[in-house]
């Protein structure tokens, strides 16, 4: 701070309390206020801020309260502050020596009293010293007593502990027997749980396979009597399909042979008639016209015109009849090649048809062995789902053990290290320690017994130790630490490898002693110190006796097989080890349940791999099945659509032959036109060229009449012949009928039923074929199903016989259990006497215990004992005689039973207490002198700075007064209480009012009076008598004198000129200027000084050195930087304004508040350095 040209001042207003921050950093008020003090801000004098109402209250303010203000700005308050201490200080000393005073008195009474009681003491002290030498034999002889009873004791105790050992050993023997017979009981309750299970299913597999078989029979019967029923209609079918081909052979051999030749000749005798009947109508039609055209016509030209046009349309139709002809022609050689194509279609087909009934086959073969081979897997799916359901059932017993092994092994160890242990796990993981190179475990699991029989010296010698974490380094168990403390996750100890040091150990060589760590663990050498950090001080010794000797010559501890330990600090401990508690053991039996546990579900899992293995084989067996049953619709639905396909082109063939019957049939007819129209053509082109004439020839008139004569003649025989003809073609229709409609129908019936249709099917085109396919079939499911019935029958057979094993095993063990709990109450019985008896000897050996410590305790009472001489005239008492020489000496000290035993040790310390006192009263009168002596250097310093204060306020004001008002002339007056006491004073006579002030006498002060004149001459006025602006003048004085006496670096005016007039505040803005500037007068030399003023008058603005505009807008403030003439305008403004609302307000004064609010204030701040 001291560096930084600008200071930071932040206070936070609180609800409680207030913060302050200096340089935007917390600081107490007390700082903030030394900070302000050193500045310049005096505490005593606030006049460098002055708000509006401080000159107001100058205005009016008293005698008294103006003297209260010159107090306050000499500084009198901390010499009233440092006084009141003063006092308080006097009082508390005057306090304690009234304290001491009367505890001296207390304490000379009391050394009186002590005095007389020391002669009594040496008496009393005599006849105590021989008691306590009568005391100390006597305590002496209970206590080797009591030595001696305990010492028999124990040689019982460890009798019986021997014994109680024993019965623990077979009650514990007992118990592991009961469990284990528990848990024989609980596999073979959990076995039978599963055989019931297991049976359950088989009798459900039973009743499904007993189900599939019946439905399986009745399928094949159900198909061998429809595979009879369509034998029969087979045959039936074939017998009736002989007769329809003999009555078909018959009727054809009869349409053939007798009405289709009749018919057929019927029907050209018929055309052949007709046709002649035509052409000679023709013929007689072409002579009629001849002659006709004769009379229709006047020249020959006319009439072959005529001819030639008749010629053309004939030859035009008959051009129409040729294109008949050869469209009928290519239309029938177009359908017999269409029918040759199709013959081929149907013939490509029908191979087609076969060629996929074949592919039918084999896919029905394929699907029956896909079937087949789901089945089988199905049957070993189920039998490794019951494997897999023991096996989860092992499993959790498994995780039963497990977690029993781990309950007792978290018993044997503290909660904390138990809770930080499970923590481990997790924490290792997260922090991605490598295990069995940063992180190794437990102590425990790093080592392995070379003999069982050695547990017990291992575990004794390892203690909780077993429970340590090995780590590589301090940081890793640092990191590790950090998270259990983080996560407050437990305690645990860690062995950091890199920290551990073992001094080399000689080991004494001898036969009855060994290194624990050499002959009863092995280990890893990476963990070798961790080790020899727990067991590298331990040996293994063969008893306790050479364990004990052994323990003191090396400084090594030595251990027992039993769990002896002799320490070598010298302790023994040892005693019945209770294996149930065992470390080891529990850690042994949690290995084992976890290796159990790790085992079984490695099988488990193998198992369910082999199960997932043979679900995935039987759904891709099932999806093989799927994939060829849908390829075998699909065939199926191929050889449908292609045997309709056949049927649709043989029906398109029968159409075909019946176009080409119909088109044969009518090319004759056409032909027979074509001829005609020749025949026509020719007579008409003989005719052209001829004579024109209306009459015939002879030869044409004998043909006309023969013409005649054969039409009537035909139409006669034609008449005939047609009923000869319907007779033929009803004839030929019945039969075709018969045969097409009918026979040939039934027969292609009968041949499709024969070789597509099963009787009762449903419309489902399955063959007689597949009747067989499917019963054989059937027939094989049959035996299968059988097979599987006779398995399971089997199987359920079996497990009920292991059911009925099973229960008869667990009444067994029920019985055994029974037994082995009746021998366990008995050897409980006795372990309860046998430990009542152990009671009894542990109260005998307390109380012995008990009476010891009483008579060491009451030796080491006795305090200090007498010399040896005086004790050994009492050593060869009795303890009778002991008892009654105490008798004696404690009825002369009743005599003393008043006399104060601490005497001597009172007198002295009462003593010691009165100097130490007397000292103290010493020290307090000192002190008090010295604040007597303080308080009045405060008194006389405060009288000078009012003095000095009121000098130099009196002094500034004359000079201020002066500067604002140069014809007139103003002083402060002191006023004393000798003013007071005056009869008749005049408040205006100069004479009375002054006092010494060389030697004033500041409690004679009572207040200060303000005198003025405003010209040369004239009276003096107080300031009661002056006008309101004439008070501001005086008090704005007082407030620069008083200024002037303490100056602040920088001074805050708000409207001090409010209510001065116009030359009043040109004066105070002169002044302002004035003492802004820097002087270098010697006498009086002046600093610049900062003034900031807010202002609406002019002169204040006109003298300042910058200026600066305050706006509000939104409910928020804005500063502006003004120029000077900006400033002044501004003013102007606002005071023409202000004239014009004066105006306005006399008229409606409503409308002043509505315009007050747009007044805008101006600051101005005058440096003489430019300095804000």
């Amino acid at each position: 701070m001291e560096n930084s040209d600008e200071v930071v001042l932040r206070r936070t207003i609180g609800h409680k309390k207030d913060e302050f921050f200096l340089q935007r950093k917390r600081a107490t008020k007390n700082e903030i206020m030394s900070l302000l003090e050193g500045a310049g801000f005096s505490k005593s004098n606030p006049y460098f801020i002055v708000q509006q109402g401080k000159v107001n209250a100058l205005c009016t303010m008293s005698d008294g309260e103006r003297l209260q203000l010159l107090k306050e700005v000499a500084g009198t308050t901390v010499y009233d502050e440092k006084k009141e201490e003063s006092l308080a200080k006097m009082e508390e000393n005057a306090a304690s020596i009234e304290k001491i005073n009367e505890t001296l008195e207390y304490m000379e009474t009391k050394l009186e009293d002590l005095r007389g009681e020391k002669e009594e003491l040496t008496q009393y002290q005599k006849l105590d010293k021989s008691r306590r030498a009568v005391e100390y034999t006597l305590y002496d002889k209970e206590l080797r007593k009591a030595r001696e009873a305990l010492d028999e004791i124990e040689h019982s105790r460890n009798d019986d502990v021997d014994k109680l050992s024993q019965l623990d050993e077979e009650v514990r023997n007992m118990h592991e027997q009961i469990m284990a017979v528990h848990a024989d009981q609980k596999t073979k309750t959990n076995a039978l749980k599963r055989n019931q299970v297991y049976l359950k299913g088989l009798e459900k597999d039973k009743t499904t396979a007993m189900t599939h078989k019946t439905k399986l029979t009745l399928e094949c019967q159900e198909l061998e009597e429809q595979l009879q029923q369509g034998n029969e209609l087979v045959a039936a079918n074939k017998r009736e399909l002989k007769k329809l081909n003999e009555e078909i052979a018959k009727v054809e051999k009869e349409l053939g042979d007798v009405v289709q030749p009749a018919y057929e000749e019927a029907k050209s005798t018929m055309v052949r008639m007709t046709n002649e009947r035509d052409e000679a109508r023709k013929q007689m039609e072409g002579l009629y016209a001849k002659q006709g055209r004769g009379k229709q016509f006047r020249t020959k030209k006319d009439r072959d015109a005529h001819l030639q046009t008749q010629i053309k349309e004939l030859q035009a139709a008959k051009a129409e009849k040729e294109e008949l002809l050869n469209s009928q022609r290519d239309k029938l050689s177009g359908l017999r090649k269409s029918l040759a194509t199709e013959a081929k279609e149907i013939e490509k087909k029908r191979k087609d048809l076969q060629e996929k009934a074949k592919m039918l086959d084999e896919l029905k073969r394929s699907v029956d062995e896909k079937k087949r081979l789901r089945n089988e897997m199905a049957d070993s799916r189920k039998e490794q789902w019951r494997s897999i359901s023991e096996l989860s059932d092992k499993v959790t017993e498994a995780k039963e053990s497990s977690r029993r092994a781990l309950h007792d092994m978290k018993r044997s160890m503290p909660f904390a290290t138990a809770t930080g242990l499970d923590a481990l796990k997790h924490i290792v993981v997260a922090e991605k320690l490598t295990v069995g190179v940063q992180y190794f475990g437990l102590v425990v699991e790093n080592f392995e017994l070379t003999d069982p029989k050695y547990q017990t010296a291992v575990e004794v010698a390892a203690q909780n130790s077993l429970f340590h974490i090995i780590v590589d380094t301090d940081d890793t168990a640092a990191r590790i630490m950090k998270r259990l403390e983080k996560e407050k996750l437990g305690r645990v100890t860690f062995l950091p490898l890199n920290q551990l040091k073992v001094d080399n150990i000689r080991y004494p060589e001898s036969t009855d002693v060994a290194p624990l760590m050499e002959q009863c663990i092995t280990f890893d050498p990476v963990v070798r110190r961790a080790m020899e950090h727990v067991f590298a001080r331990k040996l293994l010794a063969r008893s306790v006796d050479v364990a004990a000797t052994w323990s003191t010559r090396s400084h090594l501890d030595a251990i027992t097989l039993d769990g002896d330990l002799c320490s070598r600090k010298g302790a023994l401990t040892g005693g019945f080890v209770d294996q149930e508690k065992s470390k080891l053991r529990a850690h042994y039996a949690l290995k084992k349940a976890e290796e159990d546990l790790k085992e079984l579900e490695k099988e488990h899992k193998e198992m369910k791999e082999k199960s997932t293995a043979v679900d995935q084989q039987v759904s891709n067996i099932m999806g093989e099945v799927q994939r060829l049953e849908a390829k075998h619709a699909n065939l199926d639905h191929m050889m449908s659509r292609t045997e309709d396909e056949v049927s649709k082109l043989e029906k398109a063939i029968e159409r075909r032959n019946k176009q080409v019957k119909q088109i044969e049939d009518d090319i004759p007819s056409t032909e027979t036109q074509v001829t005609s129209f020749d025949g026509q053509i020719a007579r008409l082109q003989e005719e052209m060229g001829t004579e024109l004439t209306s009459t015939l020839s002879d030869d044409e008139q004998a043909l006309l009449d023969q013409l005649k004569a054969t039409q009537t003649r035909l139409d006669g025989e034609i008449d005939q012949h047609t009923q000869v003809l319907e007779d033929a073609t009803v004839k030929r229709q019945k039969l075709q009928s018969l045969l097409e409609d009918n026979l040939i129908m039934r027969r292609a019936e009968l041949t499709e039923s024969s070789s597509r249709s099963r009787p009762g099917a449903n419309n489902a085109n399955v063959s007689q074929a597949q009747l067989k396919e499917d019963l054989a079939l059937k027939k094989r499911e049959l035996e299968e199903a059988a097979q599987t019935t006779d398995d399971v029958d089997r199987q359920l057979s079996e497990v009920k016989a292991t059911d009925e094993k099973l229960r008869a095993e667990i009444v067994a063990i029920k019985n055994d259990l029974e037994k082995l709990k009746t021998e366990d109450s008995s050897y409980q019985k006795k372990l309860e006497k046998a430990h009542a008896d152990q009671e009894k000897l542990l109260n005998k050996r307390s109380m012995c215990i008990q009476r010891r410590e009483d008579y060491m305790r009451k030796i080491q009472e006795l305090g200090s004992l007498p010399p040896a001489a005086e004790l050994t005239s009492f050593t060869k008492k009795s303890i009778p005689a002991l008892m009654k020489s105490l008798e004696d000496i404690n009825k002369k000290l009743k005599k003393y039973s008043h006399v104060n035993k601490k005497a001597y040790d009172q007198y002295v310390n009462f003593s010691e207490q009165r100097d130490s006192l007397i000292n103290r009263k010493e020290e307090l009168d000192e002190g008090g002198l010295k604040v007597k002596e303080l308080i009045e250097s405060l008194d006389r310093k405060k009288d000078e700075a009012i003095n000095r204060t009121f000098r130099g306020v009196s002094a500034h004001f004359k000079d201020v007064f002066k500067e604002l008002v140069p014809n007139g002339a103003g002083e402060l007056i002191m006023r004393t209480a000798v003013d007071e006491a005056g009869p008749d004073t005049d408040a205006e006579s100069d004479d009375e009012n002054q006092i010494d002030l060389n030697n004033p006498d500041v409690s004679l002060y009572r207040g200060v009076g303000i005198k003025v004149r405003f010209s040369r001459v004239g009276e003096n006025f107080m300031m009661s008598q002056l006008s309101g602006g004439q008070k501001a003048l005086v008090a704005m004085a007082l407030i620069f004198a008083i200024q002037r006496c303490d100056p602040a670096p920088f001074y805050l005016f708000d409207e001090l000129d409010q209510a001065l007039d116009s030359t009043y505040r040109a004066a105070v803005a002169s002044l302002i200027k004035r003492q802004a500037s820097p002087s270098d007068d010697e006498e009086n030399p002046r600093e610049s000084t900062q003034f900031i003023c807010s202002t609406f008058r002019p002169e204040l603005v006109a003298a300042a050195d910058r200026h600066f505009g305050i706006s509000h807008q939104n409910k928020v403030s804005s500063l502006h930087l003004l120029q000077k003439d900006d400033a002044l305008n501004f003013i102007a403004n606002l005071m023409t304004e202000e004239e014009a609302v004066g105006e306005v307000t006399s008229l409606a004064p409503s409308k002043a508040k509505a315009k007050a609010g747009n007044k805008r204030k101006a600051a101005e701040e005058a440096d003489a350095e430019a300095e804000e």
